[in-house]
């Protein structure tokens, strides 16, 4: 499906198809009553007129190029060198292009200074890399401690990710692993000193024998690892993660041996997000999945909600499994030099308990402590004063041996107490300092922030008055990616004490010549008075007065940055369907969550927003499309099976439905967690006596009450997970369409599959929303035969006039 398809830019032209020509008629029959309208409406697009004339409309195709900064701005330990790292879609080369442009802060000062500079600096070193069809191709970029480089993972052509280093002054790149292993974490402190995990050889020694084999024991383990290990194209740890542990010390690289077996160290996914080495690079921070865990577990570290689905629970985990995504772990120190392995907190990670926040390890300049994210502590911890019921940011001091609770997380909250609640994204060491750490935290609706905590002569931490940005006063500029709503990203540079700023580097210039809808905050309350925030899309020749079509893009809203698709690039195209005449509304989700009221929450919020825009003209209530992806298609869903509102199309791509279908499939899917989710957000499990509440809430049990024609697009992993709404509506002789993109994407990062995806979503609400307008592209032809079938029979006979 990926390689020969065709997407044309979207025009305003019509096919005449025969709706199109009755429309003609209808319109020749109105002409003495709107043409004084549309007079006025001619005069008031002259300036619009203009500016067509020198701009085109935003496309699928110019998003898919754009150019965006995919991570935060990383400085040299000595502060004389900064580096971004960006991504754009190579349509022409049908992959994902990442790049890394390393520049000096001294040449970046003079050019601020500079006031006859008409062009920004030039890196001190670029590379770009379009090794792989999806992205991004670089990631995890970090700096050696004595700043002469840059290491960074980059997949390579096979799908591997492999780790790099960038030598700033010979120029050069190098690899420092072999490309047949699969990179899954890294920490470097020098050339001669890092390490690095890759996925373990038994995934592949596993997927040759059960290719062999006559029959395979199925028993215990999820479908997609029965189905699709051999079927990837890359390496998937979602389906297998587990790796070995390699260090490398003074140019000398040996496998990290468990001092007891004599076999591997082998870690899983959050073991693969702690790694960290320390200073002098003889020992390192992991987390290993906990062998037995105890039954005491079970109360002593509780969820941050009581019917809370993440829950410790007792039993035993096999610290080898192929997958262990799900396990519950708990941060170790390994010291390479000895050879030994002990634990640092001797409790469990917070995650496996409901406690969503960052796994991470960071070490003090001295070597002397170790902060460690997210985790419980022991009541038998030295240092641990009374029973913390929560996990915390954690600095374990090993000599001696003392662990002390810098922040407590917080309990996710409602109501009025969301305002309080915030999750930490971000711990470290301020300068290495053991005393002084900085949190960095996101608040619910979107908005982040830091704090300052110094440890006082007891071993208390308290918050201090010092500002976060009060620690980088040694820089002599300011340097950040600066965005908006409407303003694409650049990047600038502002000297701190004379206050000049200048353009660095405009990654999009492009967008000069394009035309694009602005972007407005959106607020409103539901019916229960909980507060609302979304962002309004506007057609670029938006005209007051008009009433427009509107389309609902779920799953979040960042009133920060330039964002054209909407959330997420799979599905949603919020300024290409503005393009072509829509008001798109971004809609961040309800925070409730596994809870028989996350749906209905997220419906009567869509229900409100409707109210509203249609109570100050800018919408037709009548014309109103609503898009799921991932979480969000039980949203979707739902609205589709419960809301008031009579949606006129529809689509959901590659995610949760809450269907039985969908929750049979998922057994001993992430230690079940999935399964105990669902029974949380339905209220009850699919069996006796629960199941009269699965026909009650399930949405994919009342399909027989949808009445927009949906669109339904899966990946072919997930394929099976978005057949029960499919089917259900083919079983009932409903407006249902099935696409599938032969990807192993979530997120879609490959040009073309970004064309089908967004592409298909333009076309799709155009013809359901807009008077079943049609693409003249002949490779759209047949879309189109499929869809008209779908039409009912009154409107294939007669049309309603056109809604000016």
């Amino acid at each position: 499906m990926a390689g020969s398809i065709v997407l044309s830019d979207l025009g305003e032209k019509r096919t005449l198809t025969s709706a199109s020509v009755r429309q003609t008629k209808i319109r020749s029959c109105l002409v003495g009553f709107i043409f004084p309208t549309l007079i006025l409406l001619a005069v008031c697009g002259a300036r619009i007129a203009t500016a067509q004339e020198h701009l085109k409309k935003f496309t699928v195709a110019d998003d898919v190029e754009l150019t965006n900064f995919t991570a935060p701005i990383v400085f040299s330990p000595d502060n004389k060198y900064f580096v971004v790292a960006s991504q754009r879609g190579r349509l022409d080369l049908n992959r994902s292009e990442s790049s890394l442009r390393i520049y000096s802060i001294e040449h970046v000062r003079r050019f601020i200074l500079n006031s006859d500079a008409t062009h920004g600096p030039s890196p001190v070193m670029a590379l770009s890399k379009a090794t792989y069809k999806n992205g991004p191709t670089i990631t995890n970029v970090r700096w050696l401690s004595d700043s002469t480089g840059v290491a960074f993972i980059l997949k390579n052509r096979s799908g591997n990710d492999q780790l790099f280093l960038a030598d700033i002054a010979k120029k050069t790149v190098r690899p420092l692993t072999p490309p047949d292993k699969h990179v899954t974490a890294f920490d470097i402190r020098s050339r001669e000193q890092f390490i690095y995990s890759v996925l373990s050889s038994k995934i592949h020694e596993r997927e040759i024998q059960e290719a062999q084999a006559d029959a395979i024991v199925g028993t215990g383990r999820s479908l997609d690892s029965l189905m699709f290990l051999a079927s990837s194209s890359s390496p998937n740890i979602w389906l297998n993660d587990v790796s070995e542990i390699w260090a490398v010390r003074h140019n000398k690289q040996s496998r990290v041996l468990d001092p007891v077996s004599g076999q591997p160290v082998l870690i899983h996914l959050e073991g693969q997000r702690a790694l960290a080495l320390s200073p002098d690079g003889r020992s390192l921070v992991t987390a290993l999945t906990v062998g037995i865990i105890p039954r005491e577990w079970e109360s002593m570290y509780p969820p941050p909600l009581p019917d809370s689905p993440y829950q410790i629970r007792p039993r035993t985990q096999d610290p080898a499994a192929l997958s262990g995504q799900r396990d519950v772990s708990a941060y170790v120190l390994v010291d390479l030099a000895k050879g030994t392995i002990r634990a640092l907190t001797e409790a469990p990670i917070g995650n496996a308990a409901g406690w969503t926040a960052m796994v991470h390890a960071a070490w003090s300049a001295d070597g002397q402590s170790v902060l460690l994210s997210n985790t419980f502590l022991s009541p038998m911890a030295e240092g641990a004063n009374e029973p913390i019921r929560e996990p915390c940011v954690v600095v374990v001091d090993l000599m001696p041996n003392r662990s002390t609770c810098v922040e407590r997380l917080k309990r996710e909250a409602h109501g009025d107490a969301e305002k309080d609640w915030y999750r930490i994204y971000k711990a470290r060491f301020v300068g290495g300092n053991k005393d002084k750490v900085e949190i960095g935290y996101s608040r619910i609706d979107n908005t982040s922030g830091s704090k300052i905590l110094l440890r006082s002569n007891d071993g208390a931490w308290l918050s201090s008055s010092l500002a976060p940005q009060s620690t980088l006063e040694d820089r002599p500029l300011i340097i950040e990616v600066k965005q908006g709503l409407n303003d694409p990203p650049v990047l600038t540079a502002t000297e701190r004490k004379g206050n000049r700023t200048g353009l660095i580097w405009d990654p999009n210039p492009q967008l000069k010549h394009r035309w694009m809808g602005e972007v407005s905050i959106f607020k409103w309350k539901d019916k229960n008075d909980r507060n609302w925030v979304g962002g309004l899309y506007k057609p670029p020749d938006y005209i007051p007065g008009r009433l427009y079509p509107l389309v609902i893009q779920t799953h979040g809203f960042n009133d920060r940055s330039f964002s054209p698709s909407g959330a997420f690039t799979t599905a949603f195209a919020a300024q290409e369907l503005a393009a072509v005449g829509f008001l798109v509304l971004q809609v961040r989700d309800c925070p409730i969550r596994s809870t028989p009221e996350e749906g209905p929450c997220q419906v009567g919020g869509y229900e409100a927003a409707v109210e509203q825009l249609s109570k100050q003209g800018l919408v037709d209530p009548d014309r109103v499309g609503i898009i799921g992806f991932s979480r969000t298609c039980y949203y979707v869903l739902e609205a589709l099976t419960t809301s008031k509102l009579r949606f006129r199309a529809a689509s959901i791509t590659d995610g949760v439905n809450e269907g039985y279908l969908q929750y049979m499939l998922d057994v001993d899917s992430g230690n079940d967690s999935i399964r105990r989710e669902g029974d949380a957000i339905i209220g009850a499990s699919p069996f006796r006596a629960g199941l009269k509440e699965w026909l009650r809430r399930s949405p994919d049990f009342n399909m027989d009450r949808v009445t927009a024609p949906l669109e339904v697009m899966a990946t072919t992993s997930e394929l099976l997970q978005m057949w029960e709404p499919y089917a259900a509506l083919r079983y009932l002789n409903k407006p249902v369409d099935l696409l599938v993109l032969r990807s192993d994407e979530h997120i879609f990062t490959n040009p073309v599959e970004r064309l089908i995806s967004q592409g298909s979503t333009v076309d799709w609400f155009r013809f359901w929303l807009q008077d079943y307008y049609e693409d003249p592209s002949p490779s759209k032809s047949e879309q189109y035969r499929r869809w008209e079938a779908m039409r009912p029979c009154d409107d294939m006979t007669q049309n309603e006039p056109p809604r000016l």
